[in-house]
């Protein structure tokens, strides 16, 4: 019988200790405040549960929790910031930490119904996705952040207006077309249209699957370690359909100016694509581990993965040939291993 999860490894044997826990935790509310490498806060607590177990994990979340909090609540009494953003900080933190220590430690209890990780990894998205969509409506009341907002969008489309090459005549026509007012706008419909939804999961599975590269690396029995559970992956039955009838739903909501269920066909429309996404990249990866590879080989692969995946147009026709690929599953069957002919 499969494992329900084999993506978790079994929790670390041998004298316990809470330091690799305090530790992660400590890197993990660390990378939240470091520019760039925000983008991999979760990835430390990822590493505990993929080396130390879940156990290790949750207790790695707590210390994390309580580090960002400290955090949050002193900045904001030292520099004068109001509680209130430290409690959004505070609320967005404790809510992805959460969810992705669930993805990555799994199901709390064997006597409770399992959960697949796509599926957790889906409703935690959900619920990160949904802070985030708070944060933003929360932040766009504040009349000094929106004023604050607007004069920063001013001065990027103005510098790159000037730095565009073009003439008068159509550098008044990205003024008229680039204005404060339209950008916000653009950006609340695309968040709200699923935006907000993509971005938390996508934040999650790179997360997730950078906490397995590092796993790797601290153990040696990597072997237990895994990451590559998308190979079985397979969406539900019924999710073409559900995602035919959300397209027909958006189309009938645009002609008759119905933007609430609008805007909920939209989500579940992002939700069905990506598990169509998931599928389409279980089809790639069951065909690239049938046989052995050397390691200059997958250093390459993932070097690729990285430029595909940073890179702007590429990236989405890739995703989208994914996409069409989780699709085709529905009638084609793509994983189905070659029988060898006896001589």
């Amino acid at each position: 019988m499969r494992p329900e999860d084999p993506a978790i490894a079994p929790p670390h044997t041998g004298k316990t200790t809470l330091i690799p826990a305090l530790i992660c935790a400590v890197l993990s509310v660390v990378l939240m405040r470091f520019g760039f490498f925000s983008f991999f806060f979760l990835a430390p607590l990822g590493v505990c549960a993929a080396v130390y177990g879940p156990v290790m994990a949750w207790i790695g979340f707590v210390f994390a929790l309580t580090g960002n909090a400290v955090w949050s609540i002193g900045f904001s009494l030292r520099y004068g910031t109001g509680l209130a953003g430290a409690g959004m900080d505070i609320l967005y933190f404790t809510v992805l930490s959460a969810g992705f220590t669930w993805i990555m430690a799994g199901n709390p209890s064997p006597a409770k119904p399992p959960v697949r990780t796509f599926f957790r990894l889906t409703a935690a998205s959900v619920a990160g996705a949904l802070v985030f969509l708070g944060m933003v409506f929360s932040m766009g009341s504040d009349e000094g952040f929106s004023a604050l907002i607007r004069s920063q969008i001013e001065a990027n489309v103005s510098s790159y207006i000037a730095s565009s090459g073009a003439d008068a005549a159509q550098q008044a026509f990205l003024e008229h077309m680039l204005t404060p007012d339209r950008i916000i706008e653009t950006f609340i419909m695309i968040i709200l249209r699923g935006g907000a939804l993509a971005s938390a999961f996508f934040l999650l599975f790179i997360n997730r699957q950078t906490a397995f590269a590092f796993a790797r690396l601290f153990r040696r029995q990597g072997k237990n370690i895994g990451g590559n559970d998308l190979i079985g992956f397979y969406a539900p039955r019924k999710t073409i359909w559900v995602l035919s009838l959300c397209l027909a739903v958006i189309l009938l909501c645009r002609t008759i100016a119905l933007e609430a269920v609008e805007i909920a066909a939209w989500n579940l429309l992002v939700i069905c694509v990506i598990m169509f996404l998931a599928q389409g990249g279980g089809i790639v990866l069951f065909r690239l581990t049938g046989k052995p590879r050397s390691m200059i080989t997958r250093l390459l692969c993932g070097l690729l993965l990285v430029f595909i995946v940073f890179s702007p147009g590429i990236n989405v026709l890739v995703m989208g040939g994914l996409v069409l690929l989780g699709i085709a599953e529905c009638w084609l069957s793509l994983r189905v291993k070659k029988q060898e002919v006896p001589d």
